[in-house]
């Protein structure tokens, strides 16, 4: 407790696919916690028991404003699937991860705690400040069910009401849960991401370090965080 529902999408070509299987074969990062679900642009086998759901199609992803993949609109065909999935209406809180985010979940639970129940998403990263910080970085996104529940009463104003073209879909999610009422914490422990202030593994506080790219460096660091031997 509390209960944590899990998504990450990924592309069905390039490096993402061989790390989630080798993090899926450990039964590491999301794929340790409650329940989750993996969406890629084609529907894959990962392994037996995990096959990816599939995002419907979308234009050529951009650049957005702070040079990172202006990609709001496969992010919100993505969490739409999720809502016609369903599953997530049975948990506390709604997770995102990144393919290349390694994710201790306990951790992330008592990060949560005290925020359960209430109509909530976590801004993690305060890289700069002044208007716009702290925010939520797109590496670690953590709606409560409240939330999420905001967001899809309300998606259709967002889409019509935001100039989000230009934007990472973080910031889309972010600005949209404003809008809609939602309220924010900050926790600055949240995450270890290099492209925020830094990853440390080793700082035994974080719950997700980001990003680590191959499989051998993602679980590198996940021993470091776990202190644990090699699974």
């Amino acid at each position: 407790s509390p209960s944590l529902f899990w998504f990450s999408v990924f592309r069905s070509e390039g490096y993402e696919v061989d790390l989630v299987k080798a993090q899926v074969d450990q039964g590491a990062g999301i794929f340790s916690c409650d329940e989750f679900v993996v969406l890629s642009d084609k529907e894959l086998p990962i392994t037996k028991q995990v096959r990816t759901l599939k995002i419907p199609p979308s234009e050529a992803v951009g650049v957005s404003k702070d040079g990172t993949a202006a990609n709001t609109m496969i992010f919100m065909k993505a969490w739409g699937v999720l809502w016609q999935d369903a599953r997530w209406q049975a948990h506390d809180w709604v997770i995102k991860a990144d393919p290349d985010a390694v994710v201790l979940v306990d951790r992330l639970r008592s990060h949560l705690t005290p925020h359960t129940g209430k109509n909530v998403y976590m801004k993690n990263c305060q890289k700069y400040f002044g208007p716009g910080w702290p925010m939520m970085f797109g590496s670690l996104e953590a709606l409560s069910t409240q939330a999420l529940d905001t967001y899809y009463k309300g998606a259709d104003r967002c889409r019509s009401d935001l100039e989000w073209q230009a934007w990472g879909e973080d910031l889309f999610m972010g600005r949209c849960l404003d809008m809609l009422g939602a309220s924010s914490e900050f926790d600055g422990t949240l995450i270890g991401d290099n492209v925020c202030k830094g990853a440390n593994c080793g700082d035994g506080v974080s719950a997700v370090y980001h990003p680590f790219k191959s499989a051998e460096t993602w679980f590198q660091c996940y021993r470091q965080a776990t202190e644990q031997l090699s699974p």
